[in-house]
């Protein structure tokens, strides 16, 4: 599906920082269609992106970039209302909208933002201003939001309607002031009670009661034992039944609050006095943020302390669910103890969002030995370094009741289970919360979070981007009564250089709610040579305050980088109240300022998109904003890339190194570009697509851009700054071209296409010429088969440097069957992947892809595209694997309908789909994504991996297709010892008996085996019958019995010689005609 129009793209790959840390990112991916709210389709296959036009659109230019593992495709007209702060950026996020299932056919739900937060007032005019493109769903007074979906066909009057001007002079129409994305967060997953001394805290007669403590999850399952008598109120925000059918509420509900009884009081929650408000606000697929700022609001005035297990990436500055924690805090005095996320593995700033917010209590987790565990997630806060999480608690094999429909945890005794993550760790804080409400039922919900911060045990060698203040501690909590104000202190970022820095003090104001003074003793405990404490002796009096002074100095020698300790407080009676500091002493930094000239001479504010890549690690910085604008980065080596886009083309300038040692100021003027142009020997053919790629690779990452031209003629490059031979660097041009048909079909049905590429390493260039000759080229016979009714094809090349980046593919469409020539070439630097898309009525049915091919000038190759049997493939057409271990993680992208060729393949969207791992007959877990991971124990055991789909009209063929494979496994990163089979059957089989090829692939990259053993079975009625097949001695063909007419079914089991095995079943594998 080639775009409508006129359209540039920049499609930006940047050094990735992986955001998601928790499991590996999916095994493979296979193309996904969103439809933006402006109404644009937007097809995403790898790198390549591919738009359509919403109606009323044509010639919208489209700016794509990927930033941290993340695609975003912007409209223009939307670029300035992004950086205006009056959009949110998830509603350009592919990876994102795809993540969170807002893909097809689905509905698109936004939370609009009104003037006047909780007046009838705003709400009415909101709805006024989108009445007729969608529909209201929920009506968020306290937090001024109204609650909307639009379906797809909706999208661009919707757009109309929130927007109005043109182009890049849009701006929001009176009524709505903001509009985010209604995204989806997700759940953050005997011993661990005595671990934080609560048992001492009961035997004071602290155990919760008579405070309610409500859980925002996946609901409860009332039934249980543990909670008779417990449950205050409840309250469903989802579309699914009011039952906990996922099982993590429970466990977190029980952690809290439960009273054991089912287990005779063993399994027992830390306040087993107190009682629940549970609000479902998640259900199969996450939690949708609607659902859980309408929980927030219903909970906040019901209950003292708010559970919230969940979350999502944070970014800068305050999202909605962090405004909301902020704001009912205020309005309510609600402490929200919040999971600080799973997405640790030693990356800082993975704590997740709203745990982020001030008001949170963020809770990492640790294990019986206050270990932190790996998963955790580590701070800084993203955007200004603040020390997240809080705190700490037991988050590692937490045993807690289990619902009677649970799919979640492992099973232990009859009603209980153990799951692990900070889900598991913030009840336990909640649970401590609650006590100490108890016990101070007048404290405000900071004082409460500033004792049980400051009472807490800190764990030696961990700093408070790791663990806060330490690991909750329940009995000293309750026994003392010195606590500090505040959650710890950040003194912020020290410019470089340091020798003229200026020591940096903040105040501790020390509480007592005792009875009598109280002697404090205090110390530094960590970076003594940056901070300091007086006085090192302060009497805090009875029932009143007292202040210390903490001195940051960043003059001294040492590292750059943030500088941790922990303030300490120590009084008789073993008293101790701790207080994390922390200073950034910054490296050298020094300002780039960016000017922006555009193709007409004139400062450019809108019509550009950059980025300043560096080099030397991971890190790249936008330059976006604005005609003029200055970054501060640190010193050393980048490349630099800008997009232009104007109506007579797109510029791409590109200075491949940019060493920045001293202030200085870039000017990147469009006017300096000339014209890239690639001319094919045939006068009839026309350009498809040019595009030019450029990429820097180093040992830590990749990054690069790709600019698009469907035009003939407005495409421009130049090189800016000095030459500098920058080995990290390269571009790649590449074009296709093809037979015009008519202004309705375009390309469609041209008998040739030409493909080629050309690149250069070391340096960009300034215009770019190339005449294609025959000499070049390398000639590919195609054959495209129909499986689908009334389905069309459409097939792209993409030729790629290996390590040094990939180039830009445009689908050429066709009429199916179809058979056309096919000449690929160009300088020889790259290879070629096949990409092919079976389409209906615009639509992605199906999708397949070939690995790199190194054709050679002269040769002719012969292919064949979209053949049965479709089933399993464990082979891939990129460098991805399908299936794989990394560390305890468990992950699987198996593509379930790779074609008869060899060709790895999938559908889009089939009717069902299943994946489930098991362990000695134990489910494990199970999903209906398309790249499911799982956590699994690191010793070596022997694992059963499932996985089926289902798919219907329109397609013929392969309607249910299931895989099954055992396999040993043990911790490390490996990829999976996986095998399949593949039949290749002639189109034209013939009835009766009949030999069909059958090849066993092995997944490319795991442990070499050899296949044992074949056997194989054929079916003439979909499969409520089978008989065995002759599998011949060469293991190379199958005999099967073909009727006369109809369809004919599969199924077939490997053995390699260690034992593993693959067991393929394939209903209605082929047709007899």
């Amino acid at each position: 599906m080639m775009a409508l129009g006129t359209v540039a793209a920049l499609a930006v790959s940047v050094p990735e920082v992986r955001a998601e840390a928790a499991k590996p990112g999916p095994a493979g991916e296979a193309p996904v269609t969103v439809t933006l709210i402006t109404g644009d389709r937007v097809t995403v296959s790898g790198d390549r992106v591919t738009v359509e036009h919403g109606p009323g659109r044509a010639g919208i230019r489209f700016s794509s970039r990927l930033i941290d593992g993340h695609r975003h495709v912007v409209p223009a007209d939307a670029a300035p209302l992004l950086r205006q702060g009056r959009l949110d950026e998830r509603l350009f996020d592919v990876t994102m909208l795809r993540e969170f299932g807002y893909t097809g056919d689905s509905d698109l739900p936004l939370l609009l933002a009104y003037p006047g937060s909780g007046q009838r007032k705003g709400a009415a005019g909101a709805r006024a201003v989108v009445q007729g493109t969608s529909r209201v769903s929920r009506d968020l007074p306290g937090s001024g939001l109204l609650a909307t979906r639009t379906t797809r066909a909706e999208r661009a009057g919707l757009w109309s309607s929130l927007t109005t001007g043109t182009g890049t002079a849009r701006t929001l129409t009176p009524g709505i002031d903001r509009v985010h994305l209604d995204g989806k967060r997700h759940l953050a997953l005997d011993v661990s009670v005595p671990q934080i001394g609560a048992p001492a805290a009961w035997q004071q007669g602290l155990d919760g009661a008579g405070v309610t403590v409500a859980v925002l999850d996946t609901g409860i399952d009332s039934t249980h034992p543990d909670f008779a008598g417990k449950i205050t109120a409840t309250a469903n925000f989802t579309d699914e039944p009011d039952d906990d059918l996922d099982g993590h509420g429970t466990h977190v509900a029980s952690a809290i609050a439960g009273t054991g009884a089912r287990s005779g009081g063993k399994y027992r929650g830390v306040a087993p006095g107190a009682k629940l408000a549970i609000a479902k606000v998640c259900g199969e697929a996450a939690c949708p943020e609607s659902n859980i700022l309408a929980g927030m609001e219903w909970a906040a005035p019901r209950a003292s302390v708010i559970n919230m297990s969940l979350g999502y990436f944070d970014v800068p500055g305050v999202d909605l669910l962090e405004q909301a924690v902020e704001d009912l805090t205020a309005a309510h005095g609600a402490l929200f103890v919040v999971a600080a996320g799973n997405r640790g593995y030693g990356r800082l700033e993975t704590v997740m969002s709203p745990a982020s917010a001030d008001a949170a209590l963020a809770v990492g987790s640790v294990d019986n030995r206050d270990h932190l565990a790996p998963s955790s997630s580590l701070g800084p806060r993203v955007g200004d370094g603040a020390i997240k999480p809080d705190i700490t608690a037991p988050g590692v094999n937490i045993v807690a009741a289990r619902a009677a429909n649970a799919v979640m945890g492992d099973p232990v005794v009859d009603g209980y289970s153990s799951m692990s993550g900070t889900s598991m760790a913030t009840p336990h804080v909640a649970g401590a919360a609650a006590i100490l409400t108890q016990q101070h039922a007048d404290w405000s919900p900071s004082r409460k979070k500033a004792m049980l911060m400051g009472s807490s045990k800190p764990t030696a060698g961990l700093d408070g981007f790791a663990q806060g203040a330490g690991r909750v501690d329940v009995a000293r909590a309750v026994r003392q009564t010195v606590a500090v104000d505040g959650a710890g202190v950040n003194f912020g970022r020290q410019e470089w250089p340091h020798s003229d820095d200026v020591p940096i003090s903040r105040t501790l104001t020390y509480r007592n709610s005792g009875a009598v003074p109280i002697t404090l003793a205090l110390t530094v405990e960590g970076a003594t040579d940056t901070f300091s404490v007086t006085p090192a002796t302060l009497t805090v009096p009875a029932g009143g305050a007292a202040t210390a002074d903490v001195v940051a100095d960043t003059r001294g020698e040492g590292p750059d980088g943030y500088r941790h300790a922990q303030v300490v407080a120590t009084g008789s009676g073993d008293i101790r109240v701790g207080t994390p500091v922390v200073v950034n002493r910054d490296v050298e930094r020094y300002d780039v300022t960016f000017r922006h000239i555009d193709r007409t001479g004139a400062p450019d504010e809108y019509q550009h998109f950059g980025s300043l890549i560096r080099l030397d690690r991971p890190k790249t910085y936008n330059v976006a904003d604005g005609a003029e604008e200055t970054i501060n980065v640190p010193a050393g080596t980048y490349g630099l890339v800008s997009e232009f886009s104007a109506a007579d083309g797109t510029s791409l300038l590109v200075q491949p190194k940019l060493v920045v040692d001293k202030p200085m100021t870039v000017t990147l003027d469009a006017r300096t570009a000339r014209p890239v142009t690639v001319t094919a020997p045939r006068a009839d053919a026309r350009q498809a697509a040019t595009f030019v790629s450029v990429s820097w690779t180093t040992s830590q990452s990749q990054a690069g851009t790709t600019a698009y031209s469907y035009v003939p003629g407005d495409l421009f490059s130049a090189r800016i700054g000095p030459a500098q031979p920058a080995d990290e660097f390269a571009v790649l041009v590449n074009s296709v071209f093809a037979r015009w048909k008519n202004d309705e079909d375009g390309f469609r049905d041209s008998p040739y296409t030409y493909e080629v590429a050309y690149s250069r390493k070391g340096d960009f260039f300034t215009g770019f010429q190339k005449r294609i000759t025959t000499a070049e080229l390398s000639t590919v016979k195609a054959r495209y088969v129909r499986e689908a009714d009334n389905a069309n094809g459409a097939k792209a090349r993409r030729p790629s440097l290996g390590g040094s980046g990939s180039g830009g593919v445009e689908l050429v469409p066709f009429s199916l069957p179809f058979e056309r020539t096919e000449y690929v070439g160009g300088d020889g630097t790259a290879g070629w992947s096949g990409e092919f898309e079976q389409q209906l009525d615009g639509e992605t049915l199906s999708t397949s892809a070939g690995p790199d091919q190194r054709l050679t000038p002269g040769s002719v190759h012969h292919e064949s595209w979209n053949t049965p049997v479709f089933a399993p493939s464990v082979t891939s057409g990129d460098s991805f694997h399908l299936a794989e271990r990394s560390g305890d993680i468990i992950s699987t992208g198996i593509t379930l309908f790779g074609d008869g060729a060899g060709h790895w393949g999938e559908a889009s969207g089939p009717d069902t789909r299943r994946t489930a791992l098991s362990s000695g007959g134990t489910l494990i877990g199970e999903s209906s994504s398309p790249f499911p991971s799982f956590p699994v124990p690191p010793a070596r055991t022997t694992y059963r991996l499932e996985q089926s789909a289902t798919r219907s009209a329109p397609f013929r063929l392969s309607t249910s297709v299931s895989g099954a494979w055992t396999f040993s496994s043990a911790a490390g990163d490996a990829v999976l010892p996986l095998s399949t089979i593949r039949f290749n059957p002639r189109l034209d089989a013939p009835a009766g008996t009949y030999a069909i090829p059958v090849t066993v692939d092995r997944s490319p990259g795991s442990a070499a085996t050899a296949n044992r053993t074949l056997t194989a079975e054929f079916s003439t009625d979909d499969g409520r019958t089978w008989r065995r097949a002759t599998v011949s001695q060469d293991r190379r063909t199958v005999t099967v019995i073909n009727p006369a007419s109809g369809f004919v079914s599969l199924r077939a089991a490997a053995t390699d010689t260690v034992g593993n095995t693959a067991t393929v079943t394939v209903i209605r594998a082929y047709e007899i005609r």
